[in-house]
């Protein structure tokens, strides 16, 4: 039975996966769902532009450049990018996933596409979530400005306690 729902936001990278020894030291695996959501790039599809007529009398599809007409033929929609780009970040998530379970706490993958302090948000807003543990960099000053705090941004923006930890290496 799951008594605490956790949003841990991952980018695949090491800085982010600090967390986890936290969540172990703080929160105990029973009946504690973590949900790991990555955050990807919105997929774009690979659709030549339309042909246009040869010339007026003629009825020959033209089209800009030799790429055009092989996306043309061949096109790769956005949702085939999707569901491909879905597939492999679930496959990088895994490891994490299998790392968690062995300490006993119950694992969900789940992926969204846009920008990612927006779809953390969106996804605490429609989900049943007690707390989201993420990482931070915790900048300030012009960095701050010219990176923006993920992090921060979430904290603001959320009805449920946030748990940030600023690791002592930031692997950049």
């Amino acid at each position: 039975m799951i008594k605490h729902r956790i949003l841990v936001p991952n980018d695949g990278s090491r800085f982010c996966r600090e967390i986890y020894p936290q969540i172990a030291k703080f929160i105990p695996p029973e009946g504690t769902e973590l949900i790991l959501l990555r955050v990807g790039h919105q997929p774009e599809g690979l659709v030549g532009t339309p042909p246009r007529p040869a010339a007026i009398s003629v009825s020959v599809p033209m089209y800009n450049t030799s790429r055009d007409a092989e996306y043309a033929a061949h096109p790769i929609y956005a949702s085939q990018e999707y569901d491909s780009a879905e597939a492999e970040i679930k496959r990088t998530l895994i490891e994490d996933a299998h790392v968690l379970e062995e300490a006993g706490y119950q694992v969900k993958v789940v992926v969204r596409f846009g920008d990612r302090g927006d779809e953390i948000i969106k996804y605490v807003e429609h989900n049943p979530v007690d707390m989201v543990a993420m990482t931070t960099h915790w900048r300030t000053g012009i960095q701050k400005l010219i990176f923006g705090s993920v992090a921060q941004r979430v904290a603001g923006h959320v009805s449920v306690p946030v748990m940030m930890i600023r690791p002592e290496h930031s692997y950049n």
